[in-house]
């Protein structure tokens, strides 16, 4: 009997977390592989405690437990719930092997051949591209199956112990990344065809059945490889908003393509916008907030940000509000580098990322990316720390009209600005951030001052209230100064 009629089925909540807390240049505060956040070995014999090109991470939101692949190792590691772990913490178990010593590659239900892309749905099903073995499994109960359980389904091959490649409804060839959406529908990178294939009423599929749909090629039978608005060039990964919009990371193309009501398009479809690219028929590399170089991952989140994994430049961009983004869109956000421009390879909390799978986002927020040429999964927490602010009181009581306040700010990860109004009056902006100065008109009698901070992500520092008294110098008339 199959341990999924023994394991209760959990259904798992999607994460609500607000991706744009994450801030630029972000800070890792847990890495998993390495000791700490300046190495980057991989070590041999292979444990529970290391890595060797780990490619995919996920998080249970049920339960935190954390699943890794690593495509070397021909293995997916799983982990204790996120908040109990610390730097280099080991797996409790293992799939795809019989022990954490074991490494080598292998077909039929246990074994694995270069796992690369993870999704878990709210059903608590791991779906993973097996690249290797050029087929998708899926593994019922994640979260509770011990060192090496047998896949519950396979997708892409008629059984568990064939392995050919092919282009047709029911084959794979090297897929990378997959999704399962909110309706059930199972979406796949199928890298080596250049195509994505869409499952629909994934659940109640055998295994080895044909997929329903197909992007990136007019049939199920062409993997002919294009820099077009309908054909990909090695897509690597997909995801899918709540409202059905398929996003695709392509690696030769260099671009994101988005496909807007995907389930419901027709083989072969148009994309409906591109980012990375200025249109549909350039795949030139760049580095910029509108250019990126070879790309390997993307990734929407529920508020309507998207992640992309730039590898070329050993970077994350965050996309703000995508669904409103026109084709060749800056982004807003960037992890792994200081800023837009900048291709700093030197190890540590900060990055670089060199990664080659798909961006994740905890329940809580953290942004996780399983950095494969560094060997290590990074955590990066959301910045919810509010900024100092300091203020350099005037007198309580001034005879001039025009009044100059000033003071500091500091934030960790920057302060964007500093704000003021007097009274119940319009907000204004003063000049400079860490340290900061205005100049404001009063009124004669009691003036209120606010004044407070705003960091890189949004977070507002208490306000701080001047209390000031104008009375201006009464002036000498004609006939008192002739007196004197």
């Amino acid at each position: 009997m199959k341990l999924q009629h023994l394991i209760p089925i959990v259904l798992a909540t999607a994460a609500s977390a607000v991706a744009k807390t994450i801030p630029n240049h972000a800070i890792a505060n847990l890495v998993l592989g390495q000791v700490d956040f300046v190495s980057d070995s991989s070590s041999s014999p292979a444990s529970s405690f290391s890595f060797v090109r780990p490619e995919g991470v996920v998080i249970d939101p049920a339960t935190g437990k954390v699943f890794v692949s690593e495509y070397e190792n021909n293995r997916i590691l799983r982990f204790p719930n996120y908040n109990s772990l610390t730097n280099g913490a080991g797996a409790e178990a293992v799939f795809g092997q019989t022990s954490f010593s074991n490494t080598s590659a292998g077909d039929g239900e246990q074994r694995l051949s270069g796992p690369v892309g993870l999704h878990l749905d709210r059903h608590g099903r791991l779906w993973v591209a097996d690249d290797n073995n050029n087929r998708v499994l899926m593994f019922e109960a994640a979260v509770y199956r011990t060192n090496a359980p047998y896949a519950d389904k396979v997708l892409g091959q008629p059984d568990f112990v064939t392995t050919t490649s092919a282009a047709t409804a029911a084959k794979m060839s090297n897929p990378y990344g997959v999704w399962v959406d909110d309706n059930d529908r199972l979406w796949v990178a199928d890298f080596g065809n250049n195509r994505v294939l869409r499952f629909d009423n994934v659940t109640s599929k055998s295994s080895g059945a044909s997929a329903d749909g197909v992007l990136g090629q007019p049939d199920f039978v062409t993997a002919t490889s294009a820099t077009t608005s309908s054909k990909f060039n090695r897509p690597e990964s997909v995801s899918v908003s709540s409202s059905g919009t398929l996003y695709v990371a392509e690696r030769n193309n260099r671009r994101v393509l988005r496909f807007d009501n995907a389930a419901s398009l027709a083989d072969g479809a148009n994309a409906s916008r591109v980012y990375g690219q200025l249109d549909f028929v350039s795949n030139s590399s760049g580095l910029t907030a509108s250019t990126v170089s070879s790309l390997s991952g993307v990734l929407v989140t529920p508020d309507d940000t998207l992640w992309v994994n730039d590898r070329g430049n050993e970077r994350l961009l965050r996309f703000d509000n995508i669904s409103s983004k026109p084709s060749g869109a800056a982004a807003d956000g960037v992890v792994g580098q200081k800023d837009f421009t900048s291709s700093d390879d030197t190890t540590s909390a900060r990055g670089p990322i060199d990664a080659y799978g798909q961006p994740h986002l905890d329940p809580k927020g953290n942004l996780w990316i399983a950095d494969t040429e560094n060997n290590r999964v990074l955590r990066f927490p959301p910045d919810v720390t509010k900024p100092l602010l300091t203020v350099k009181k005037p007198a309580k009581k001034v005879t001039k009209k025009k009044l100059k306040v000033s003071g500091t700010a500091s934030d960790q990860y920057g302060v964007a600005k500093v704000q003021y109004k007097l009274g119940k009056g319009a907000v204004k902006t003063a000049s400079g951030t860490t340290s900061w100065s205005f100049n404001v008109k009063l009124a004669e009698g009691k003036n209120k001052l606010t004044v407070w901070s705003i960091d890189s992500v949004g977070n507002q520092s208490p306000a701080k209230t001047i209390k000031v008294k104008y009375k201006p110098k009464k002036k000498s008339s004609q006939k008192q100064l002739a007196t004197r």
